[in-house]
């Protein structure tokens, strides 16, 4: 049934909102247009790039792509019910998990665009279903190997998606038990597939002779734009050749990190040419700020977490990230679309955008979207599960419930907040929170 109404929701979508929400200027890039390299964006591994290139050699109609996004959003809500009852969980309760990627609407915003979101929800999610596979009810070292290989492809479609590799790596040192060999065994099913499409990656980057790998490039830059903000130079000396990015005004008049980033009249910008040289710079002025001022640092990161559940816990201000209002159906700006439409037109057919219906879409979005206050119960759960639980639903919830936590803290510990960056999280904290449920609540597992 859920499976149903996701495909009559896209269809509808695809219907009302053809071919695709042309909005976000990062899509031109992610679809390396006009023959841009492959590895050639300092800002963005090339998984997903590679992902429309070959949707691209089958057909290169734009609605294709979307549609198979769409396709992957339905096998993403599949994953999610079949970890569930394997992990226990009764099929009534293993369906709330698999309804947020099968129905919500800002998951189908995500499918809906070409944005590399919706292909890290999907890797990660298919590669814990074969964590729990590979761990649960006997060890099988053959799923370890897809999940390994799953979740490797997930950290190379977005750079945050490095958190759950590591993830099954430790859950299965803790989980297998057994002699010296087969505990070898398991990790080495759950660590060395993953480093081995690392490889093949490193590979294709020498082979290609590519300019940038994506991955840690921008990290320098990344992190003195958390820490923009609040830096005083006043409580530290700044490295050589860096004191003019000290930053005079109040830090209650600044602008928010992505203000230091793609405000073209920023003082980094204007200083020094964006890439990963002079990162390295940015980068030792963000470590002594942090050093000396680990009080603000610690206070941005943690604001920014709260807003993941209460957006209004902090007044909005420029750069500081994009509101849901943004990434919403309601919101529109025919002149960005018009430019994203043009530079998506030098690689697919099709662009041109037609829209009917956007009301009703940005009020089923709004409607489906889970609030503050039960993602808040889902955390908490998931943190009693932790510690309380036993059996497979332990397992679970590190599995799910650590992702989760590793995918909502990575983005505001080295740049910002941002809506986007939430909804792949709430993804998986949903599954862990039911799954810290059902160890309080022993009635809603099988018997």
């Amino acid at each position: 049934m859920l499976v149903a109404l996701g495909i009559l929701l896209r269809m509808i979508l695809m219907l009302a909102y053809f071919p695709a929400i042309m909005l976000h200027q990062d899509s031109q890039r992610y679809a390396r247009v006009g023959g841009w390299p492959m590895y050639s964006d300092f800002w963005m591994p090339a998984g997903y790039p590679m992902f429309l290139w070959l949707l691209r050699r089958l057909s290169n109609q734009l609605w294709f792509t979307i549609w198979i996004q769409h396709v992957l959003g339905l096998v993403t809500g599949t994953f999610f019910y079949l970890s569930m009852r394997r992990l226990g969980v009764v099929r009534a309760i293993a369906c709330i998990p698999a309804a947020i990627p099968l129905l919500s609407g800002d998951r189908l915003y995500l499918e809906h665009t070409v944005m590399a979101d919706h292909l890290l929800i999907f890797l990660t999610a298919g590669g814990l279903w074969a964590a729990t596979c590979g761990l649960v009810p006997n060890l099988s070292p053959r799923w370890l190997v897809i999940a390994s290989t799953l979740l490797a492809m997930a950290a190379l479609t977005r750079s945050v998606g490095v958190v759950p590799l590591p993830i099954l790596v430790l859950t299965t040192s803790l989980w297998v038990k057994g002699s010296f060999r087969a505990r070898g065994a398991a990790l080495a099913a759950a660590l060395l597939p993953g480093m081995g499409v690392f490889a093949l990656y490193v590979g294709g980057f020498y082979f290609s002779h590519g300019q940038y790998l994506g991955l840690t490039d921008m990290s320098g830059w990344n992190l003195y734009a958390r820490v923009a903000p609040f830096a005083d130079c006043g409580k530290f000396t700044p490295p050589d050749g860096t004191a003019i990015l000290c930053d005079e005004r109040p830090s209650s008049t600044r602008p928010g990190p992505f203000g230091y980033i793609w405000d073209p009249k920023n003082v980094a910008a204007n200083h020094f040419e964006p890439g990963p040289k002079t990162g390295r710079d940015l980068g030792e002025f963000a470590k002594r700020a942090i050093a000396h001022q680990p009080g603000d640092y610690v206070r941005s990161v943690l604001t920014d977490l709260v807003r993941f559940v209460d957006p209004a816990i902090s007044p909005y201000r420029p750069g500081g990230g994009q509101p849901r209002e943004i990434l919403s159906f309601g919101w529109r700006d025919t002149a960005v679309e018009a430019r994203v439409v043009q530079a998506m037109s030098r690689s697919y057919k099709g662009t041109n955008v037609r829209l009917h219906w956007q009301y009703l879409l940005a009020f089923y979005q709004n409607l489906s979207r889970p609030s503050g206050l039960i993602l808040a119960v889902l955390l908490i759960l998931t943190g009693t599960g932790l510690v309380k639980a036993r059996g497979p639903i332990r397992l679970g919830i590190a599995l799910f419930g650590l992702s989760a936590f590793g995918l909502y803290l990575i983005p505001v510990m080295t740049l910002s907040y941002m809506f986007r960056y939430g909804i792949p999280p709430e993804t998986f904290i949903v599954a862990s929170g039911v799954l810290g449920a059902a160890s309080r609540w022993p009635r809603l597992m099988c018997q």
